[in-house]
């Protein structure tokens, strides 16, 4: 099993925040109990994205510590109001907040962040003075600080694709529920299932292709040659990598309790690191067939979790 970095920027974010209040939780684990990683989408845009379109990072990190009994404050703007730093600046002097979805292309502090526009991300505010947010980006950058001006581009988010509104952010968390193992399993199956159940119709009213669909098609063309500049550089450094690792926690998360879903999972990390480095190589011809291995698995994977009955 791997233990390493991966891209889970509101999950570390969280973890962050319940150790402020002296809860320890893996982002590993509120990673998988937000669902986002599951089911397949591939949007009018013709990218295949690892994820479903019923929950987005946003709606699923809430989803994620309510399902393990926090209670916790959650606001956003609309997206006409002004940046509300009277507000947030009142806000960490009593707690940390979750600023999210952010837009990478600002944080001034990261040395590639001009090619990061559009990009979205999650990060961990601490403190604020009359010029500065401090922050610790879980993108390998802790204890950074970003000028108040960029604060508001960035969390304003204006070319990031969802959000309930615009500057997003969570703090003043707070146990209230203790459920147990349990419950917590039996609650994110039922979770699970209907994050599948609604992808499919989701998908078909905005247009885009899901599951077997969405990698089927996918595979197409990448066997006609129609793999552009974005493409290739999505599937490199984002959309395998960061699968490999969801799958992997998934994995994890199953083992105890069903080997098979564990096994499935498994196999799919295992296969997702192989298509992240055919993509690197840009051996494209074996990346489309190894993809059809991988929707089989995806296939399976589904009608095994939804074909459960969960009586907790």
């Amino acid at each position: 099993m791997y233990i390493g970095n991966g891209s889970y920027c509101y999950a570390n974010s969280a973890s962050m925040l319940l150790k402020q209040v002296g809860e320890v939780v893996s982002p590993a684990l509120l990673e998988v109990l937000t669902g986002v990683g599951l089911g397949v989408t591939m949007y009018g845009n013709g990218m295949l994205f690892l994820h479903n379109n019923a929950f987005d990072p946003d709606a699923g990190l809430s989803k994620a510590m309510k399902a393990l009994g926090y209670h916790f404050q959650e606001n956003w703007s609309d997206p006409e109001a002004e940046c509300p730093l009277n507000e947030l600046r009142n806000v960490l002097k009593i707690s940390p907040a979750i600023l999210g979805p952010i837009d990478m292309g600002y944080l001034r502090y990261a040395p590639n962040h001009q090619y990061a526009k559009g990009s979205d991300h999650y990060v961990l505010a601490y403190d604020m003075d009359g010029e500065y947010v401090y922050l610790h980006d879980p993108a390998s950058f802790p204890y950074v600080r970003l000028a108040l001006d960029q604060l508001d581009l960035t969390w304003k988010a204006a070319d990031i694709p969802y959000g309930r509104g615009a500057y997003q952010y969570w703090h003043s968390i707070e146990k209230v529920n203790n459920p147990s193992d349990d419950e917590i399993y039996a609650n994110s199956i039922r979770f699970f299932q209907h994050i599948y159940e609604q992808t499919g119709v989701i998908g078909a009213s905005i247009g885009a292709k899901t599951g077997q669909d969405a990698i089927t098609a996918f595979s197409e063309i990448i066997k006609r040659g129609e793999v552009t500049g974005a493409t290739s550089g999505t599937l490199k450094y984002f959309v395998f990598q960061l699968g490999a690792k969801r799958a992997n926690d998934f994995s994890l998360y199953f083992e105890k309790r069903n080997p098979k879903l564990a096994r499935l999972k498994q196999q799919q990390s295992e296969i997702l690191g192989l298509l992240h480095c055919l993509a690197v190589e840009e051996n494209w011809t074996a990346l489309a067939d190894k993809l059809l291995e991988f929707g089989k698995l995806e296939e399976a994977f589904e009608r095994e979790l939804c074909g459960l009955s969960v009586l907790v």
